[in-house]
């Protein structure tokens, strides 16, 4: 199979398995706003906002190795693999038990409130579920039981579905976190039994020093997840202190839509990953490698095009009229969806190196951007505040990971396509927020598109080339 037919069946497998999650929080947003009230949905975020900080520190990133070290090994290392991630995991379970009983017992002596310490049990009870589902599902997707990785993320979903419809009307926030968790178990109890994972798992085959090789790989992956949190999370907790929960559902009803784009991506860039992996160091892997970027990055344009020109609508349309508000804040959240995308794509070269370093370099650069610009901006501008540095964290961390991957890979045209697609946003979001003109509107729209389409009027040739390819492969084949 060729590279881009291996990276398309990659792509499509992943998509069926990830597409149903990844669309359940959109899908349910008319629900979850109907039975939340803007504070409680923000509590409801920023619960998940902690969890997502702790999943890597606490972890220490095992699901990454998991994913790496057991790829195209023998049964016998799969197996020490797996049960030392296992038993590394269970130990860190332990481990933050005991330090969340601490911080509990602290916070009633001094009567400390807050969202952490007011919902401590239920972070804890949602990352141990998160943490053992992603770990079973990444030792599924390293061995190449890729279906069940792809319809593990189908039983997410629906089991996400029936526990909330279940559970948010009578419990509220509890009854929405205790959804996911027993989502979570569901999920894995599902792959570690049709990936047969469970036969990879024995006291016996627990070996420190595997565990030792996957720490080394996955602890300078620790801070890039931190930094990840400080460009993407910080502002919640600054927000709550500067507007309270009132913003923080504002800003997480507003994000739902370019979080959608961005977890959809995902699900491009983990079959990316895969194929880059595979491809590296092999004849054509730079023009692969170039063509694709460029593909991928001219569709995210064209889609915040569209998510920007239907974002008022796209509100009203999803959420209850007392959220109406957070349409400002899609344009500015959608672009730095952009460049995160732009940013995964240039750091799966890493991966293939396993230069994981530059991860953390990359990661350094967005996360000072956010951490100076939520303290500076979200006091005097809110919400906003927080969109614009989520926006300008994102393109110094996209820039940084082109600059250090261009160490591995010969870009072409790729900074000129990066400047062509800020200038053409800019102008966007500006004619969105400033004009009341609607021909004016819809005019610059069109236009901006065309600008796109014409300076990359070579990808539909590159298209039709591709294409002419896989099949003659195929007609070959059969």
């Amino acid at each position: 199979m060729g590279r881009y037919s291996r990276l398309g069946k990659n792509t499509v497998l992943v998509f069926i398995g990830n597409a149903g999650s990844k669309l359940i929080g959109l899908l349910m947003l008319p629900f979850y706003t109907r039975c939340l009230s803007i504070e409680d949905y923000g509590t409801t975020d920023i619960i998940n906002v902690y969890v997502t900080f702790l999943l890597s520190v606490v972890s220490c990133c095992i699901a990454e190795s998991i994913f790496i070290f057991p790829k195209g090994q023998i049964y016998e290392k799969q197996r020490e693999y797996l049960s030392s991630g296992v038993a590394f995991l269970v130990i860190a379970f332990l481990i933050t038990g005991i330090i969340f009983v601490g911080v509990s017992i602290t916070a009633d002596c001094y009567s400390i409130e807050n969202s952490f310490t007011q919902n401590i049990w239920l972070i804890y009870a949602l990352l141990i579920a998160q943490l053992c589902q992603q770990l079973f599902q990444q030792f599924a997707r390293s061995i190449d039981r890729i279906m069940v990785f792809s319809v593990a993320g189908i039983v997410l979903t629906v089991s996400t579905a029936l526990f909330s419809f279940f559970l948010i009307p009578h419990f509220g926030v509890v009854g929405f976190v205790l959804s996911l968790v027993l989502a979570n178990w569901v999920t894995t109890a599902y792959s570690l039994f049709c990936s047969t994972a469970y036969r990879f798992i024995s006291l016996s085959a627990i070996s420190w020093g595997r565990c030792r090789e996957m720490l080394l790989y996955s602890v300078p992956l620790i801070p890039n997840g931190i930094m990840w949190w400080l460009v993407s999370a910080l502002n919640r907790p600054i927000l709550e202190a500067n507007g309270g929960m009132h913003a923080i559902g504002l800003f997480a009803v507003a994000n739902k839509f370019p979080a959608l784009l961005s977890m959809i991506f995902a699900v491009f860039s983990t079959s990316w990953q895969i194929s880059v992996i595979e491809e590296y160091g092999k004849e054509g892997f730079n023009e692969f490698y170039n063509k694709i970027c460029k593909y991928v990055v001219l569709m995210l344009v064209l889609v915040f095009i569209i998510i920007t020109l239907c974002s008022k609508m796209l509100i009203s349309i999803f959420a209850s009229p007392e959220y109406i508000d957070a349409w400002i804040y899609i344009p500015i959240l959608t672009l730095g969806t952009i460049f995160s995308a732009i940013s995964s794509m240039s750091g799966a070269v890493f991966s293939a190196t396993k230069t994981s370093k530059y991860f953390f370099y990359s990661s350094v650069w967005g996360a000072m951007t956010a951490v100076l610009l939520n303290f500076l901006l979200i006091p005097y501008m809110s919400i906003m505040g927080a969109a614009v540095s989520v926006l300008l964290s994102f393109v110094a961390m996209a820039l940084s990971r082109i600059w250090y991957s261009r160490r591995y890979i010969n870009l072409r045209n790729n900074y000129s396509l990066l400047l062509m697609i800020l200038l053409s946003t800019l102008i966007l979001i500006l004619t969105v927020y400033l004009s009341s003109n609607r021909v004016l509107y819809y005019t610059s729209v069109i236009l901006i598109t065309m600008f796109i389409l014409l300076i990359n009027k070579n990808v539909c040739a590159d298209f039709r080339v591709m294409y002419s390819k896989i099949r003659k492969r195929n007609e070959i084949l059969h």
